[in-house]
């Protein structure tokens, strides 16, 4: 994906959601493929809403943990880039 600046998303509507305690279970319809997220990976998709960038969603994580967002920045981009390499983003 690109830059940290660049908006990410939005989440594909036909990708089907479960909950399951702190996990959040995803179905592809497309790929049929079905992908388990952990809570910070939860955290993350929950925030990908087609306005926000991967500093945004840093920054707001690290505000609601009291962290330094640059802290963040690198795990919320892999985490991204998973939700890209899976097909899960409309973008």
């Amino acid at each position: 994906m690109g830059q940290n600046g660049e908006v990410i998303g939005p989440r594909r509507a036909d990708v089907m959601e479960q909950a399951v305690d702190d996990e959040l279970i995803l179905f592809n319809p497309v790929t049929e493929t079905y992908f388990t997220l952990n809570r910070s990976a939860r955290e993350v998709w929950d925030l990908v809403d087609g306005s926000r960038t991967v500093n945004d969603i840093a920054r707001g994580l690290a505000s609601r943990y009291g962290m330094d967002p640059e802290a963040l920045i690198e795990d919320v981009r892999a985490i991204v880039d998973s939700f890209v390499a899976a097909e899960l983003l409309a973008n």
